[in-house]
């Protein structure tokens, strides 16, 4: 392998790294439950009671406990326990970012080994532009996974459509599809990914590759159908937004988000990058019909829509523009004659301005991701401060929490205390989340009801929950004479109710009104 290329290699991991390495806010993260949900199921005391209950129903709440939950990620949960149990959180967010890393580079290396190749200083311009969209995603989730078997898919699909591998490794595919079903929701897209390439060979009429696709993507279904839900599984990706009372910001859409003036560099990213794979493929599609990649484009196209639809796609519309727009580089690149040294050393040139525009084009729209205070690995300092201090004083629920702490609950208290709600809104009734949550936190009456309903004892809230039902919320709970904050940090606030088992402690940690700023 040529120094230069290990060079530029070195270069994508450096960049990727600075987007992706931001430590954990397991405040408002999924990780607890995950990790909560792998531990369950390989340390289980009472295996045969709990894999039921755990897989299929709200397992974590003491509000809809019995409510059907599909639990599609468990296998994530498993293997996220594992790397936690050795090397901790520290070890999750480097599995995290080499995912990440590891599904960029495999689809960069497609076009620098074997037959099409291209030159770097063409292709380095192209992966640098788009490690921004690929760096969208820097939660540690089950989705990292995703995006290796996506990216794996992709890779043995592009090079038997080319013919750089034989169809016996296509049989690899079903493999990944038997594992990826039970790891993350994006399992749905292995049928689609190889349903585009069954397409483009039907529309060019080469039938053998299309039956040994044909046979591949009757295999990844079966395998996919090999879980503990059973084919069923298959439909859910496309009913769960039916039972989806709560509005996430990752679930919104690029406009909706940009009207209430969230300012994600991103959004800009994802438009320019859309109008590069348009007019490039249109003008492909024009000059160049019979090397026009129908499934390339294809899955672009759809990520695209679904990326501007739900910002939670963008890393994945990334992923894709990868072996795309490379393979228009090489399809439109027109490689100077040997002794063609000045034409060589002009489009060395221009390539090397391209690149120090967008570097700094990138310095200047995400410069608050690059040199974040969070950047790096592991868990965000004192992020466990609140959940100390219930442990040291031996604090008990019932408790309401708010959406985004459920996860976080779940981590530390998952074997004393259930949870009120937690971050999945298609493990509620959209009844119990627009009629109950968010009301109780709006209107003091309803508080009121609800408090009767499940007899709180504290409050447990991460108070930069900026929805306005929350603000309000918490506003008033800091005036209302029976309930009293006893701990504040960065993250959490905690509230006792005024009552005989709280009064000891109240009397000793009771933070003052004047230290919180109510308007």
């Amino acid at each position: 392998m040529k120094k230069s290329y290990i060079i530029v290699l070195l270069c994508i991991i450096f960049l990727l790294s600075l987007f992706i390495f931001q430590k954990i806010n397991l405040t408002t993260a999924d990780l607890g439950r995950h990790l909560v949900n792998g531990k369950l199921l390989l340390h289980p005391e009472n295996f045969n009671t709990i894999l039921d209950p755990l897989l299929n129903t709200n397992f974590f709440s003491f509000t809809n406990p019995d409510y059907p939950f599909v639990n599609h990620h468990f296998g994530s949960g498993i293997l996220f326990y594992l790397i936690f149990s050795v090397f901790g959180f520290f070890g999750l967010s480097l599995f995290y970012g080499v995912c990440i890393i590891f599904s960029t580079i495999i689809l960069f290396h497609l076009f620098h080994t074997g037959r099409d190749k291209i030159p770097l200083f063409i292709s380095f311009p192209i992966i640098l532009f788009l490690i921004p969209l690929i760096g969208e995603r820097t939660e540690v989730r089950p989705e990292g996974l995703s995006y290796v078997f996506i990216s794996i898919i992709l890779t043995l699909l592009y090079l038997y459509q080319n013919e750089q591998i034989q169809k016996k490794w296509l049989y690899f595919i079903p493999l990944i599809a038997f594992f990826f079903v039970n790891t993350h929701i994006y399992f749905i897209f292995v049928p689609f990914i190889i349903g585009m390439f069954l397409l483009e060979n039907l529309i060019y009429r080469n039938f053998i590759k299309f039956k040994n696709l044909a046979v591949t993507f009757g295999l990844s279904v079966l395998m996919l159908s090999i879980n503990p839900h059973g084919p069923t599984v298959l439909i859910y990706p496309f009913t769960i937004w039916q039972n989806y009372g709560y509005l996430v910001v990752e679930n919104q859409s690029i406009a909706f988000l940009a009207n209430l003036g969230i300012n994600n560099p991103n959004f800009l990213w994802w438009k320019i990058a859309t109008i590069i794979f348009i007019a490039t493929s249109f003008f492909i599609l024009s000059k160049h019909r019979k090397s026009f990649p129908l499934a390339l484009v294809a899955i672009s196209t759809a990520f695209s829509i679904l990326s501007f639809f739900s910002i939670r796609h963008l890393t994945l519309y990334g992923l894709s523009l990868v072996p795309l727009f490379l393979y228009y580089a090489y399809i439109l690149y027109k490689k100077p004659e040997k002794n063609d040294k000045e034409k060589l050393e002009t489009h060395v040139i221009w390539s090397v301005s391209f690149s120090i525009i967008i570097f700094i084009a990138i310095l200047i729209n995400f410069n608050n991701r690059l040199f974040a205070d969070n950047s790096g690995m592991g868990l965000l300092p004192k992020i466990n401060s609140s959940i100390e201090f219930w442990k040291k004083e031996n604090l008990e629920g019932p408790i309401f929490s708010n959406y985004d702490i459920g996860g976080y609950l779940i981590f530390h208290l998952h074997d004393k205390e259930k949870v009120f709600v937690d971050n999945r809104p298609e493990a509620y009734p959209k009844s119990f989340l627009q009629n109950e949550y968010i009301p109780m936190q709006e209107n003091d009456t309803v508080w009121k009801q609800e408090m009767q309903k499940w007899n709180f004892n504290a409050i447990y809230f991460y108070r930069h929950d900026m929805t306005p039902w929350a603000q309000k919320f918490l506003v008033t709970r800091i005036s209302d004479p029976l309930w009293a904050p006893v701990f504040v940090d960065d993250y959490t606030i905690i509230f006792l109710e005024r009552n005989s088992k709280n009064n000891a402690i109240i009397e000793k940690y009771e933070l003052p009104k004047s230290m919180f700023s109510i308007k």
